[in-house]
């Protein structure tokens, strides 16, 4: 940065005060006369106001000439700007200007504010008011007016302003002007000033300047001329002596850093001096072929430019150790694990040093750094610990806690896993500590084995149990191995454990899976069976009689469709707690799987009768225990319970037997209407065998092609033809035609009744398109076609889609097809039916609902179901007209369908008197053996197409 001479700098300096002192006098003159000519003015406005006012409110016939001259005297005032005297009113009563005489104040004046000129109404006394910083001055002075005077009564305002801009500004320009000859004599001064110092001591100053400059660029020769004032020639003199002196030591010294550098250069270590700012400032050979710097390159730069190393372990750059002894002035001891890295690239392994360079006095004056090649020594330690690391990590990264002993059995190396498992310091696991850890119950044995391995020296394995650190005790499989030196001495032992915990864990828990339900932690039917064995072999030894329960939950299904099968889990356990605080200690609750579980009472009674009483009474515990609500968060629940039970003595030899006997029982009380208990009897095993046979030969029946479908013509009010239903018929091989009153239901159970009832739905369509093609059917009014859908069936993922596939294949016209469905359909489930119903109402097909008022909650949907009739039950219609009750019901029923605008078809109509009848109350299809009985389906379409064909 440059900087001014002292030549300069002392006259500029000396200017800058002065003008610093006259600014600081001549502004505050200036402010005093403003003070002092400002206080002037405002009294003489107050005054003219003042006077103003006086003669106003003194009055008389001359007061008004009086008046005009005085205004005209004041106005001769060069600082008034303005003076109005303004009346009561607000209007000028007398202005400098005659024509403004009269009007209003604020007319005339564009500043003239009517707050304050009502303020100053009320105000005796003179008001003064600064305005634009006080260079314009305002005075207000009110008087009372007479009516003589401008014809108004009140008290009326004088206002006077002064300008005094202009006077002001004549006051600085004079305040100025009076100090111009007191700057030019300091002119003057400044001039000499500079004069006098450029001669005595800046020119000497400049000489010695230039001498320093050139004894700093090696001229020790220069010498000042020793004249002038005394100062300048006494610092002339002691330069001279100086720059001699420092000559003389310039020459002693190279000398001895000559001979410094011969010994230097005999050294086998490298050599790097360095300054207090870390430049290289001397480098012996050997340093030179270290670093792969010549001398001369290499001084005046950074150590850390040629002297470039880092961390022998992880590569990471490490400081120069002469930073550290610039720092803290100490030596800084031998380093081994430093890596050098030359200017090539080549890398050195080096032991390195640094020491401070010192004056006697102690002051720091650089840092000498030593170091050497130790390349090939490293290379040699690291092989080495190489080799012990790589046994090391094999130890301390496998999952074998290792140990070794030594020929006294005492430990003296564990690795780190096992340090890890045990929590033990290597300290506490030496020598006979770690048999703290051992269990007490398998120390004796774990000793007695390692003494009989040490006596023989030979190899041994047992399990133990060893104290984890978190303070269990784990399984572990120790493995010990006698270890010899190099010339086949024993040197003691050398062993691996395995923490086995979690094979005996998985081993007990496959035990007790095997005999256990994994949900429950009941008995599972390997286990019942067991227990059931041992009771028959009790009671047929000892006598007495025993029972065994079969509980099913009723409708549990539902519980997983509805709420998940986890809400159903939570079902199935408080299930098994409620049980099991049901019976002693004695018995066994089991569980089978999904909902069914089994209670063995082992001993019920002494006989039969009593234990059938006391059985009978478990039974009701068993149930009632069940119909109590299932709680869990926001779910609520209430579930009933069948319970099928028998007895035994010793008429049963099987386990099994027993177990089928009360899962007949418990069938037989579901069948009765669930929420029962049945005690097995002898003739209910030929029933569910029955039952059992039948079902076997339905799910052959289809691919028998044992189906047939028959059709009951529906008729409307003229008794005509307007459509069938199909009703599906089973002809058995050996049985004949099998009631739908037996198979349907057990099709429904088996889940039969899907595949079933979609042969029927295709066999319909085949049907209906056989009638559409045909050409008695295109000339008569067309028949619809009703095929009962089951609510099984109806609800199964894709039945939108399959309907459609069955049309599309069949080329039917869809709105000949009627799918009749169930009120039940809708009491679960509802939204799902009612969206299906729609798809299906989209692609055209028509709805019926079958045995319509036998359900629950029909009436509440009806208004959101695509339907297009509704089929009026048998039940209903058998009644009509002789009962009143039934009679009101089916009025009702026809009377809503018309207002809906729904077709019913009346069901069973089986004489002229029911037909009449619902007939007369606007019933529009019927449909019965009145009109005509079920006909199988060949048949059917030929008397049809006759009868369409006959004119």
């Amino acid at each position: 940065m440059s900087r001014f001479s002292l030549r300069m700098m002392v006259p500029l300096g000396l200017a800058a005060v002065f003008l610093l002192i006259t600014a600081v006098s001549l502004i505050s003159g200036i402010h005093d006369r403003y003070e002092l000519f400002i206080e002037e003015s405002e009294s003489e406005l107050m005054s003219y106001t003042t006077e103003v006012a006086r003669i106003i409110e003194q009055g008389g016939p001359d007061s008004q000439g009086l008046l005009r001259s005085r205004i005209s005297s004041i106005m001769a005032d060069p600082r008034l700007q303005e003076l109005f005297v303004i009346g009561p009113d607000k209007r000028i009563l007398m202005a400098p200007n005659p024509s403004l005489t009269g009007i209003p104040a604020d007319a005339a004046d564009e500043d003239f504010d009517e707050t304050t000129f009502r303020q100053r109404q009320k105000e005796r006394l003179p008001y003064l008011e600064p305005i634009d910083d006080q260079d314009v001055i305002e005075a207000m002075q009110s008087f009372e007016a007479t009516p003589e005077a401008d014809g108004s009564e009140g008290r009326g305002v004088v206002c006077a302003r002064f300008d005094l801009t202009d006077s002001l500004a004549r006051i600085r320009n004079e305040a100025i002007l009076s100090r111009l000859p007191e700057v030019g004599v300091m002119l003057v001064i400044l001039l000499l000033t500079g004069w006098l110092l450029n001669t005595q001591i800046t020119r000497p100053l400049e000489r010695l300047r230039r001498a320093a400059q050139h004894m700093r660029q090696g001229d020790y020769d220069v010498r000042l001329p020793e004249n002038g004032c005394s100062e300048i020639m006494e610092v002339s003199q002691g330069f001279n002596a100086m720059a001699h002196a420092v000559g003389e030591a310039r020459k002693g010294l190279l000398e001895s850093e000559r001979r410094l550098s011969v010994t230097l250069d005999s050294i086998g270590d490298g050599l790097i001096a360095t300054d207090l700012d870390g430049h290289i400032t001397l480098m012996n050979p050997v340093a030179e072929r270290l670093t792969g710097w010549s001398r001369d390159e290499a001084l005046g730069r950074r150590i850390e430019d040629v002297f470039v190393i880092c961390h022998a372990g992880d590569h990471r750059p490490t400081a120069v150790p002469i930073r550290r002894v610039l720092e803290e002035g100490t030596l800084v001891g031998l380093a081994n694990h430093t890596v050098l890295t030359n200017r090539m690239g080549k890398r050195y392994h080096i032991a390195d040093s640094a020491a401070p360079i010192q004056q006697e006095d102690g002051k720091l004056i650089g840092v000498v750094l030593a170091f050497h090649d130790m390349s090939q020594e490293y290379r040699l330690r690291e092989a080495l610990a190489e080799s012990e690391q790589h046994f090391r990590t094999l130890a301390d990264n496998g999952q074998a806690l290792i140990w070794t002993t030594d020929t006294d059995g005492n430990r003296d190396y564990h690795n780190q896993p096992w340090l890890t498992f045990t929590g033990l310091t290597r300290n506490q696991a030496l020598g006979k500590g770690w048999l703290e850890a051992i269990h007490p119950d398998d120390r004796d044995i774990l000793l007695t084995t390692i003494d009989r391995a040490y006596r023989r020296r030979i190899a041994f394995t047992r399990e133990y149990r060893l104290r984890h650190r978190s303070g269990e005790y784990r399984w572990l499989l120790v493995k010990g191995t006698p270890r010899f030196n190099s010339h086949g001495q024993f040197v003691g032992f050398m062993g691996q454990c395995l923490d086995i915990t979690t094979d005996k864990e998985t081993a007990a828990e496959l035990e007790r899976l095997a005999y256990h339900d994994g949900l429950t932690n009941l008995p599972n039917r390997a286990l019942l069976l067991d227990r059931v064995d041992q009771a028959i072999r009790h009671r047929q030894r000892s006598g007495g009689v025993g029972a065994l329960f079969f509980v099913d939950l009723d409708e549990f299904k539902q519980i997983n469709d509805l709420y998940g099968h986890a809400r159903g889990d939570q079902v199935l356990i408080e299930v098994a707690r409620r049980l099991t605080g049901l019976v002693r200690d004695t018995d066994t609750v089991a569980r089978l799987g999904g909902d069914e579980f089994l209670v063995l009472a082992p001993e019920m009674g002494e006989d039969v009768d009593s234990a059938r009483r006391a059985a009978l009474a478990l039974a009701d515990k068993l149930r009632y225990a069940m119909e109590q609500p299932f709680h869990f968060d926001e779910f609520h629940h209430l579930a009933t319970a069948s319970v099928g039970l028998t007895l035994f003595a010793g008429r049963v030899d099987h386990a099994e037997e027993l177990v089928r006997e009360a899962d007949i029982a418990m069938y037989q009380a579901k069948r009765a209407g669930r929420n029962n208990q049945v005690n097995f009897e002898s003739g209910m095993a030929e029933t569910v065998t029955r039952r059992y046979r039948l079902e076997q030969e339905l799910k052959q029946a289809l691919q028998n092609d044992e189906f047939e479908l028959h059709l009951q013509t529906q008729f409307d009010r003229a008794e005509h033809p307007v459509g069938a239903e199909v009703l599906l018929r089973w002809r058995h091989p050996v049985r004949g035609l099998v009631s739908p009153g037996e198979f349907i239901p057990l099709a429904e159970e088996s889940g039969q009744i899907v595949a079933i009832g979609d042969w029927a739905l295709r066999e319909a369509c085949h049907l209906l398109h056989g009638l559409q093609e045909s050409r008695a059917e295109s000339s008569s009014r067309p028949l619809s076609i009703s095929v009962n859908v089951s609510p099984r069936q109806f609800r199964t993922p894709g039945f939108v889609d399959r309907v459609q596939e069955i049309i599309e294949e069949t080329g039917i016209d869809p709105s000949r097809l009627m799918l009749e469905v169930t009120e039940n359909l809708l009491v679960t489930q509802a939204s799902e039916a009612i969206t299906r119903m729609r798809a299906l109402a989209g692609l055209g097909v028509k709805f019926s609902i079958d045995d319509f008022g036998t359900g629950y909650s029909s009436f509440a949907y009806l208004k959101h179901l695509p339907l297009n009739e509704i089929k009026l039950d048998k039940s209903f219609v058998d009644d009509v007209p002789g009962t009143p009750g039934d009679t009101a019901m089916v009025e009702a029923i026809l009377a809503m369908a018309d207002r809906l605008g729904i077709d019913v078809v009346a069901e069973g109509v089986e004489n002229r008197e029911q037909f009449a009848y619902l007939k007369a109350n606007r019933c529009g299809r019927f449909q019965g053996f009145y009109f005509a009985r079920p006909t199988p389906a060949r048949d059917w379409v030929a008397q049809h197409l006759e009868e369409q064909s006959s004119p």
